[in-house]
């Protein structure tokens, strides 16, 4: 089913705070046929709860972690939910208001204590927050849920309880990582930030783990990249890697340290301490993945803004890298729940697939100024060496006519860092799942009236033959209180339904998740990518 854009929905049912936990499964009623060799389990994270007595959170991105677990086994499915019990939650519950202060949220001193007390709160510094509600990450055979802080959780895959409280600062040197770490080669990279006299991004490595250890113990610090500024380093909140090199985008998004330090003197919250700069180019970073070491070229853009990069991959000395690009950082206004619950909402449709390319020859110093230096037949990206020995690269926008594309997920067991044909992913403008195709250019949209989708997961076939034999997997959240949500499956090929499992309960929209097949034990087993029957490597 497609192109529902005729009537579409508001979509405040999905915003609304889970009520209730599901601690049992809850068995599902499956229409269609799931895949015999399909059998494994979906793990959600996102924010689930935003209203604590009086109080509630103003951003999306605040609300307190709620997971998920879809068991899909012997043709069935069954669904759990529960509530992460970090610091946080449990000090909201306890209190009945939201004592601390979050991403886009102002907390209140606690009106219990008396006039002085009130006023010094303002003064006191908010612990960084351990409300992991973006992501899972498995190391090993251990099993996370994280956020962009320090901490992170370890949880018990089977029953979701939370086992143990992790600080990263105790293994390396970072006051923050991204929740979307990359698995290659056995092991773990990730890029965290630390923050001091001088700022640095740092390349961290998680070498594989050894059975019954703990998994942090294998961290180290590769590489650390200064930043441009240090009071003001940029955000971000993923990267990209490929056999040889991982990518990290420095871009014009950048965090006031002394805006952080004294938001809550000004009364205002950690959202007003980001400052876009259209005027500064976006940087490339590019770190060698078994030396660490840096490139020396500078690679620059035009300012835009990154949530998601998709894949990267070397072809003939160039390092294509795709990403979801905005112009701007509109999109975290987006994330106000005034708006998300407004029953009039606009759809946000800024993001682009966007395809950027970096030569990687050693002599790029002697190239002839402003000369294209992409020789990849099947792009318009370009990249320009400049007077003062730096190169600058401009994008091209593919599959023009999607209204906005996110939450971008490959066949990564195969083809993560390595040429690819297809990303999966969400359609902004629509409420869809969307499958792009990179060499013919052309895309495919499916979705049902009344329903959101969520991030995709694409789940390979055992035996495959093609890069898209395979399954994708997405949770369709219901815009009406009398519809059900329902876990989606569709062939990857065809981009068609296989079978759904509705869901008996309320399920709220959420971000990022990861498959684990029961046959690997892992969404990483990955194998050598073959060739396809269209020729794609």
């Amino acid at each position: 089913m497609a192109n529902i854009t005729e009537s579409l929905p508001s979509i405040a049912n999905v915003f609304r705070s889970a009520e209730t936990e599901h601690t049992k499964p809850v068995t599902t009623t499956v229409r269609g046929e799931i895949p015999e060799w399909l059998n494994g389990t979906l793990l959600r994270n996102g924010p689930g709860r935003f209203e604590y007595g009086k109080d509630s959170y103003n951003h999306f991105f605040d609300g307190s972690a709620l997971m998920h677990k879809f068991n899909i086994r012997d043709g069935g499915v069954t669904y759990q939910s529960k509530f992460l019990q970090s610091e946080r939650y449990k000090e909201n519950m306890a209190n009945n208001r939201i004592v601390m202060s979050e991403f886009g949220t102002i907390a209140h001193p606690d009106p219990c204590k008396n006039i002085f007390k009130r006023f010094f709160a303002r003064f006191t510094q908010d612990p960084p927050s351990d409300n992991c509600n973006v992501n899972w990450i498995q190391i090993g055979e251990d099993f996370f849920v994280a956020t962009e802080s320090n901490f992170v959780y370890r949880i018990d895959k089977e029953t979701l309880e939370t086992k143990e409280k992790v600080d990263l600062r105790n293994y390396i040197a970072v006051n923050s990582a991204t929740a979307h770490p990359h698995h290659i080669d056995d092991s773990t990279y990730n890029i965290g930030s630390s923050y001091g006299s001088q700022t640095t991004y740092n390349i961290i490595e998680i070498a594989p783990p050894k059975k019954g250890k703990d998994p942090m113990n294998g961290s180290r610090i590769i590489c650390s990249i200064p930043a441009r500024n240090r009071g003001a380093p940029s955000y971000y909140h993923s990267f990209g890697i490929s056999d040889n090199y991982i990518i990290f985008l420095e871009q014009p998004l950048v965090i006031s340290v002394l805006k952080i330090l004294t938001y809550k003197i000004r009364g205002v919250p950690m959202t007003k301490s980001m400052d876009f700069l259209p005027t500064k180019p976006a940087r490339f970073h590019v770190v060698r993945r078994d030396t660490g070491e840096v490139l020396a070229t500078q690679y620059t853009s035009d300012a835009f803004f990154c949530f998601h990069f998709i894949n990267a991959y070397e072809e003939n000395d160039h390092l294509v890298v795709d990403l979801c690009g905005y112009d701007n950082p509109r999109v975290f206004d987006e994330g106000d729940m005034a708006t998300l619950r407004d029953p009039k909402i606009e759809p946000y449709t800024d993001s682009e697939v966007r395809r950027y390319v970096l030569p990687l020859s050693s002599d790029l110093q002697k190239s002839e100024v402003g000369k294209n230096l992409v020789t990849l037949d099947y792009t318009t990206s370009t990249a320009r060496v400049k007077k003062d020995g730096s190169v600058h690269v401009t994008h091209e926008h593919l599959f023009e006519t999607i209204p906005g594309f996110e939450l971008p997920r490959i066949n990564y067991e195969a083809y993560n860092g390595k040429k690819y044909r297809y990303t999966y992913g969400y359609v902004q403008g629509t409420f869809e799942l969307g499958k792009c195709d990179f060499k013919e250019k052309t895309y495919k949209l499916w979705g049902e009236k009344h329903y959101v989708a969520s991030e995709p997961v694409f789940v390979s076939s055992p035996t495959p033959t093609s890069e898209d034999d395979g399954v994708i997997i997405a949770c369709m959240l219901s815009t009406r209180q009398d519809y059900w949500p329902y876990l989606i499956i569709l062939d990857a090929k065809s981009f068609t339904e296989i079978a759904r499992a509705e869901v008996p309960a309320y399920i709220p929209s959420h971000i990022h998740s990861i498959f684990v097949n029961d046959s690997s034990g892992s969404p990483f087993s990955r194998e050598k990518s073959t060739t396809t029957d269209d020729g794609v490597q």
